[in-house]
């Protein structure tokens, strides 16, 4: 009898040992199951990189994402994460000025940034052969020179990076991620801080019928149009690396953090502008305008991506 309770107990204790292990080990394999999802929010310091010397400080922004997570096992170490998801990001820029001041002409040759915003709201385009009744000379037109552009941005993101994942410790993993990121342009606007405003003034006299522009210094302006101004192709790539951490709370589901750097490879902007223009020469016998020099722009997005979250 004694032989037999012994027995019991030891069948009793290997059986528990057995099916905890069995769970633990099916707890494992979902953890590590061939295909997971998940969802992920993201807050993000964001900035420009600028490679032209038209800009003369760059300031950084804040913005958000949030997506989904798609992960596919490859082996016990490494997957590929995809999904898709939202990026809404903004930075600023100073352009360069070298003094120019509109009620000076001594200054005329001093590098400036302009832009003229027509009657309806769009900006018009600068093209030799108008005449100055064609551009700025137009009731309602208001010409400006540029200081300072915020731009905000809206991007729908493909990640696709390589997860390199060490083993389970007391139910955390770390990993290391390395990969791009493709984006595709859904909204674009700017709020602009300029030097001076120019405002058509219809003339009285019959010696001057064009009129003249009244400048007035300092002042802000609110959205502005410049998403024609963008790059043709509305789509980005850059550069995605990250490290962190995923700590399994039961089964397959486990909260991720990590900390993503975000670099793009491609330009925000045209790279010769169609709207902002730094020199302009003007045939006043002829009344036209014979040629503008189009700003040069170079503006790329970075950003450090905060990227908390789901799995299952």
């Amino acid at each position: 009898m004694k032989n037999f309770f012994y027995t019991s107990l030891a069948i009793l204790a290997l059986s528990t040992t057995t099916f905890a292990q069995q769970n633990a080990a099916e707890e494992q394999s979902e953890f590590d199951k061939r295909w997971r999802f998940g969802l992920r929010i993201a807050p993000q310091p964001t900035w420009f990189k600028s490679g032209n010397g038209n800009t003369a400080k760059l300031k950084g922004g804040f913005g958000f994402g949030f997506g989904l997570v798609i992960e596919r096992k490859l082996s016990d170490l490494i997957r590929i994460s995809t999904g898709i998801g939202g990026d809404f990001e903004s930075g600023s820029v100073s352009y360069r000025n070298d003094g120019y001041d509109p009620n000076n002409p001594s200054t005329n040759n001093n590098f400036a940034v302009a832009y003229v915003i027509d009657n309806s709201g769009e900006l018009v385009e600068p093209k030799a052969g108008l005449t100055r009744d064609k551009f700025d000379y137009q009731t309602g037109t208001k010409s400006y020179i540029l200081k300072e552009r915020t731009i905000k941005t809206t991007h729908v993101t493909i990640p696709v990076t390589l997860k390199m994942m060490t083993k389970e410790y007391s139910g955390f993993r770390y990993f290391g991620q390395f990969g791009i990121d493709v984006g595709f342009r859904t909204a674009f606007k700017a709020s602009d801080v300029y030097s001076y405003t120019g405002t058509y003034a219809a003339s009285t006299s019959t010696a001057n019928p064009n009129g003249t522009i009244v400048w007035t210094a300092g002042g802000t302006n609110g959205t502005v149009p410049i998403s024609k101004d963008g790059s043709i192709v509305p789509v980005r790539l850059g550069l995605n690396v990250g490290a962190g951490t995923e700590y399994r709370i039961a089964g397959s589901t486990s909260l991720f953090l990590s900390v993503n750097y975000f670099s793009s490879f491609t330009n925000l902007m045209r790279g010769d502008s169609k709207y902002a223009y730094t020199a302009a020469s003007y045939d006043a016998p002829n009344n036209k305008y014979t040629s503008f020099a189009p700003l040069v722009q170079s503006l790329k997005m970075n950003a450090i991506r905060i990227n908390l979250g789901v799995m299952f």
